[in-house]
Order: structure tokens, then sequence, then C-alpha cells
């Protein structure tokens, strides 16, 4: 009897250890799947952050980029105000520049925030108030009325300076969507 004790004791502890050895795997497995879950959820918040971030810097760059090619083409229409060749050949390069400008601002403004979308309307108002006024200054170097030239020469400078400001703006907005805020998880 003694040896049929001993071997429904043993068979009792293999099972109680087979038993115990399922649910340790079990529960390990749980862990393990659970884990990676987790952590390709978080890879995959890693992608999408680092996506949306670079679709920005590149929305914003293109923005800036063709901002500054059309200041710089009314800078120069201004430079030859009064030449009707050399202005009319500006004038046609310059609004393919504010047709790209006017695209990509249309890109930027929707790729937000809010501060950043204020800050680019912003400055294709001042771009275009810089276009407006060196098209007036052309049209009265062409009248030859000194007071006039002068008069719109003056508002000239100031809507080149405001477009400039209107830049900087814009390029600190949007430093400040691109930079991450403390609260951000990383």
């Amino acid at each position: 009897m003694d040896a049929l004790w001993t071997a429904v004791i043993a068979a009792g502890s293999a099972v109680v250890a087979s038993a115990t050895t399922g649910w340790f795997t079990t529960v390990a497995a749980r862990t393990q799947a659970r884990l990676n879950r987790e952590m390709q959820v978080a890879q995959l918040r890693h992608t999408q952050v680092e996506h949306r971030y670079q679709q920005r810097r590149e929305a914003y760059a293109e923005y800036a980029k063709a901002a500054g090619i059309l200041h710089s083409r009314i800078g120069d229409m201004v430079a030859v105000a009064g030449d009707p060749d050399a202005f009319s050949l500006l004038l046609d390069e310059a609004r393919a520049d504010r047709a790209v400008l006017l695209s990509t601002m249309h890109i930027a403004f929707l790729e937000g925030p809010q501060a950043v979308g204020v800050a680019v309307r912003e400055l294709y108002e001042a771009v275009n108030g810089f276009w407006s006024a060196a098209r007036r200054l052309n049209d009265a170097v062409h009248d030859a009325v000194p007071a006039h030239v002068a008069e719109h020469r003056a508002l000239t400078d100031q809507r080149r300076t405001a477009a400039r400001a209107s830049r900087d703006a814009f390029m600190e907005a949007a430093r400040q969507a691109l930079t991450p805020s403390p609260d951000t998880p990383a």
C-alpha cells in the first residue's frame, strides 16, 4: 500500500507541478503579448508624431521660402519702377511667384495651430500690401509727379518693412509650433 500511495502522491505532484508550470507560462505569455502590443502602439504613436512634425516643418518652410522669393521679386520691381519693359517682365515673374505663395499659404494655414494660421494670413497680407505698393509706385513714376513719387516710395518702404516684420512673426510662430512643449509626451 505504501507503493500505491507513493505512486498517487508522485502522480498528484506531477499534475500540480504541470498545472503550476502551465499557469506561470500562460501569465508570462499574456504579459509578453501585452508588452509587445504596448511597444508597438508606442512606436506607432512616435512615427505618427514624427511624420506630423516633418509635414508641418515642410509646409512652413515652403511657405517661408515662397514669401521670401516673392518679397525679393517685389523688391526688384521697386528697383526698376518706371522702366516699363523691366517692370513688366518682373511683374509677370512676380505673378507666378504670387500663385506659389497662395498655394503654399493654404497648406501652411491648414497645418495650424491657430497662432501659425494667424501669422500665415498676416504674412500673406503684408507681402500682398508690398506688391500693391510697388505697382502704385510704378504708376506714380509714370505719372511723373514728384510729390506722388516720393509719397508712394515712402509707402512702399513702409510695406516692405511690414512684410519683413510679418515674416519674422511667422517664423517665430512656426518655431513655437514645432518646438514640443514640456506637456507633450515624448
